[in-house]
């Protein structure tokens, strides 16, 4: 401690610097804003006492200086447990009725109330400090704290993750230059992408992290985008979801609450994943139409839903876009006399009785009914229900630490890609495979 800081305290006073109180506590390693303005108002008074009694001396200034100073200390600490509990001690300035409210000690010490919940807590009044609107009082706050199980959204959370997402396109300057009526369409369905998942080889014989994702992800789309150039479509069906991420919230769990490797940041991972998506959607729209149907999946539920209504938004005024983004679990999408049935995943003994259930107004005058699941990280075909195909996506991400745990047999990463004729069913399938 300085003269410097006695200068800044009085400047404060007189209004020639805006630096709240708080802000010079922090600077100076003070506990707070009010115990520094209390502390400095003590030493005014003192110094003006001795002013009055006319033995203003050195030593005596000096000797105000150092009680200036020593403003009691409070060591603040949190202490991470092994079982993701965690210890938060610090010195707060909240009123008696606040340390009775968790929500408030809970804000207070740092936490988010969607995230954490408050186990024990204990809060003893430490120092006083007189304000100029009354009294504040500090309490030596200590709290235990687990995270939720679940992650309780609301508004505001919604708003945080998706404010900085780009939702404006003011020009349409993207033709479909091979889009003709001819009854064929193209289906681009990228499945367990898990954009976010971190994956090592030498845990899991795997390399696997944003950049690696990007580079297959670009590798897959102009694969796709090559083999089909002297082809025409009417259209492009471009199948979203199927985790196309690897977590869906801020505790780095999916949304059934298993525990994920991750690479990055929730934020980073979504504002990223929505860009990618978008440059798919523009380059596929160069070779026709695109709609883009969701299928919501078992690890980025929330986060998915939350970015296709991004996804939606930014392409409202393109008419050679359309977006399905409802969060129904399983989407059919007609074409001609072939159906097609969307699923994450299904009970294979039980498809034919959903799908003529659900989809009875369309499946009864096709001729060609095909359920495209994924989630088994294997491409398979199932035997045939009567008109009903059953075929199972390959992975494109790889093991992760979980699947190889749980025992998940996966040859290869690869991509299948369809081109479906609406009176024949599949014409022909593409593999892009992953090395």
């Amino acid at each position: 401690m300085d003269n410097n800081l006695i200068d800044i305290c009085y400047k404060k006073q007189k209004k020639e610097i805006n630096d709240s109180w708080s802000k010079l506590a922090d600077r100076f390693g003070y506990v707070s804003g009010e115990a520094l303005r209390s502390k400095f108002k003590k030493y005014r008074k003192s110094i003006g006492d001795l002013k009055s009694q006319n033995i203003v001396r050195d030593v005596e200034v000096d000797k105000k200086l150092d009680e200036f100073k020593n403003i009691p200390n409070y060591k603040e600490s949190v202490e991470i447990k092994s079982d993701n509990t965690q210890v938060s001690d610090k010195l707060i300035s909240m009123s008696l009725e606040e340390s009775k409210d968790p929500e408030f000690v809970l804000r207070a010490h740092g936490y988010s109330n969607s995230e954490w919940v408050i186990t024990s807590a204990k809060n003893s009044m430490w120092h006083m400090n007189t304000k100029e609107d009354g009294i504040g009082t500090l309490f030596s706050s200590k709290i235990n704290v687990k995270p939720k199980s679940e992650h309780s959204w609301n508004e505001e959370d919604a708003k945080k993750i998706f404010s900085n997402l780009k939702t404006n396109k003011n020009k349409i300057n993207i033709q479909p230059l091979q889009c003709k009526q001819n009854g064929k369409i193209l289906v681009f369905a990228p499945s367990d992408f898990h954009y976010g998942l971190l994956s090592e080889k030498f845990d899991t014989g795997n390399e696997y992290n944003l950049e690696i994702a990007e580079d297959i992800y670009y590798y897959i789309l102009s694969d796709v985008i090559h083999r089909v150039k002297n082809k025409c479509f009417e259209k492009v069906l471009f199948v979203l979801g199927n985790d196309f991420m690897n977590f869906d919230n801020l505790n780095n769990t999916t949304a059934h609450n298993t525990p994920q490797d991750n690479c990055s940041s929730w934020f980073n991972v979504i504002n990223k994943a929505t860009q990618l998506i978008i440059d798919g959607v523009d380059a596929l729209s160069a070779v026709a139409p695109v709609d883009i149907v969701y299928v919501p999946s078992n690890h980025d539920t929330h986060s998915m839903f939350g970015i296709m209504q991004t996804i939606n938004a930014y392409y409202r005024n393109d008419n050679n876009v359309n977006v399905d983004c409802s969060p129904l679990p399983r989407k059919y999408y007609k074409f001609g006399s072939t159906l097609l049935a969307l699923s994450h995943d299904i009970k294979v003994k039980d498809a034919l009785q959903i799908i003529t259930s659900e989809a009875k107004d369309l499946w009864s005058g096709c001729e060609h009914i095909i359920l495209l699941l994924a989630h088994l990280h294997q491409s398979m075909v199932y035997e045939k229900q009567g008109y009903l195909e059953i075929m199972r996506l390959p992975c494109s991400s790889g093991f992760s630490r979980w699947s190889n745990d749980k025992g998940y047999i996966q040859l290869e990463k690869k991509s299948q890609s369809l081109i479906v004729d609406m009176e024949d069913g599949i014409f022909d399938i593409m593999n892009t495979v992953i090395k």
